[in-house]
């Protein structure tokens, strides 16, 4: 902080002035003399080049007494401290000037002590001023460089709260939102499997995304209009936009799709909300949007919507018909995964071709139900333990997660199929269960000397009782099965343009001529003829 604090002398009589200046120690103070004037009209010019911290001044003088100067100093806004010499016949006078803002008066006769201590209080008050000047500066500049993360919070509580138009007014003249308050719409814009795409990303990298994404936005919209872009979530952008007449909604957003599309690796989804009379509306047309960009459920991403075209059309609550539940229910009673999935697909078509679509939230809600029938179907059959994983997974809130409407149907799908395995497996016996863990290792190591004592080894079975069984359970013995899966297998490599040499060692026959013949013996063919033969 600068501590040079400088004066200024005027008075009408030279040799008290010329004492002033010389013969007091200003120094000691830290107090600097920067000019004299021997009259009003001169002591105020004076005051307007120098622009001294203090002015020492007697109260009358000719040409401009010291009321008239300080009321003119307090006009032209410079802020010099005036202490003001006055006899005794002008007391009254001097305390009409301390009211009109002198700092302080000086009765004469008066010593040098006493002009020393009242113009160090003086110096004192300039000082403290400054200090308090500097204090407000940086607290201004702190407020400058708040304003960007203080406008967003504002936005953010505007989004989600009602607000008076008065408190409106005075908050965004504060946080100087160069952005008129009427005729505003919010945008909520969705990076497209954002959580997928970056699982694995570092975070300054996944900063950058954003980063460069929201750059793209906001020059997207100022080319269109007037805009304020933030972040709402880690995937999530919001946009208010000024939308007067002329501007189209929908072709900002589709815009704003395209160059994302275009200027990075990403796609966007945008939700648009009616226009707000009011920025005192936004939440309004904040929930619009976010009902909007639900319905991107249905497309899988890259698309723009408004609320009027894709949700303003009234409510539809549609059902699939009660037979196909009974359907599903039967398919899996019978642990058929074929018919239940296909079912299964049949019921999510009827509920969103319906038009206008349903609300995603609806949907998602509709197909929990279907899940939990699922589930309940299967705990009639089998015991509770064993659908457990399947009750969390459901329970854990999957399907509200679900992108889309392929991915509601993946799950879905993979709850029946599991079932159904389940189902599967409590049907079958425990011969079943060990032959077929016996067939998992002979596809799994065709490629090795596969002989029936390892293959009993592997199941935990004496030999003979191995080779028993598991006749009874194929219908082949041990060495058939094991052939028959080397050339079905085969088969399946040599169609895919694989070398014979290539194939034979995959299926377990280091010597080509041999595999010929066994090849030959089993389907009557050659390898050579048997893939002409496919390819003719």
């Amino acid at each position: 902080m600068n501590e040079r604090v400088t004066l200024c002398i005027i008075d009408d009589i030279p040799s008290v002035v010329e004492g002033l200046a010389s013969a007091v120690d200003w120094a000691s103070i830290g107090v600097e003399v920067v000019g004299t004037a021997l009259d009003g009209k001169e002591g105020l010019a004076l005051i307007r080049e120098k622009r001294p911290d203090i002015v020492l001044t007697d109260i009358r003088m000719p040409n401009m007494d010291g009321i008239e100067m300080l009321d003119t100093l307090n006009r032209e806004r410079i802020p010099s401290k005036a202490i003001f010499f006055s006899g005794y016949t002008d007391f009254e006078y001097a305390r009409q000037a301390v009211r009109l803002g002198a700092f302080d008066y000086l009765t004469k006769p008066h010593s040098i002590p006493d002009i020393l201590e009242i113009v160090a209080k003086a110096k004192e008050r300039v000082l403290a001023e400054r200090r308090e000047q500097i204090r407000l500066i940086e607290i201004e500049r702190r407020v400058k460089e708040s304003l960007p993360i203080l406008r967003q919070e504002f936005f953010t509580l505007l989004l989600h709260h009602a607000a008076s138009e008065g408190a409106v007014r005075k908050r965004w003249a504060f946080l100087q939102i160069e952005l008129p308050q009427t005729d505003l719409a919010v945008m909520m814009i969705e990076i497209d499997q954002f959580e997928k795409r970056c699982a694995s990303l570092p975070i300054e990298e996944i900063e950058l995304i954003r980063f460069s994404l929201q750059n793209i936005l906001e020059e997207t919209i100022s080319s269109v209009t007037r805009g304020v872009v933030f972040r709402e979530t880690m995937s999530r952008f919001a946009a208010v936009c000024h939308l007067p007449d002329g501007v189209d909604a929908a072709d900002l957003a589709e815009r704003c799709c395209e160059h994302v599309a275009t200027y990075s690796k990403f796609t966007i989804s945008i939700g648009v909300g009616r226009k707000a009379t009011h920025a005192s509306e936004l939440h309004r047309s904040c929930q619009d949007a976010r009902i909007a960009l639900s319905y991107q459920f249905y497309t899988g991403g890259n698309v723009a919507l408004l609320y009027d075209e894709v949700a303003g059309r009234g409510r539809v609550l549609p059902r699939y018909p009660k037979e196909k539940e009974q359907e599903l229910g039967l398919a899996l009673q019978s642990g058929n995964a074929t018919k239940a999935r296909e079912t299964l697909a049949d019921m999510l078509r009827e509920l969103s071709s319906a038009e206008p679509r349903p609300e995603p939230a609806y949907l998602i809600n509709v197909c929990k139900e279907i899940g939990f029938f699922a589930i309940r179907v299967l705990m009639e059959s089998v015991p509770r333990e064993e659908t457990a994983e399947l009750e969390h997974g459901l329970a854990s809130a999957r399907l509200e997660k679900a992108s889309d409407l392929g991915e509601l149907e993946r799950i879905l799908s993979d709850i029946c199929e599991r079932g159904c395995r389940i189902i599967e497996r409590r049907r079958r016996s425990d011969s079943e269960r060990i032959v077929d863990a016996a067939i998992r290792h002979i596809r799994a190591n065709l490629r090795e000397p596969l002989t029936l004592a390892d293959c009993a080894r592997h199941v935990h079975l004496s030999g003979n009782y191995f080779a028993g069984l598991f006749k009874r359970v194929t219908g082949m013995t041990f060495v058939q099965f094991v052939t028959n899966e080397r050339i079905e297998t085969a088969k399946r490599m040599l169609i895919e343009g694989r070398q014979v040499q290539e194939v034979a060692l995959e299926v377990g026959y280091e010597d080509r001529r041999y595999f010929t013949s066994v090849f030959k013996k089993m389907t009557g063919l050659t390898p050579s003829a048997f893939v002409a033969e496919y390819k003719r």
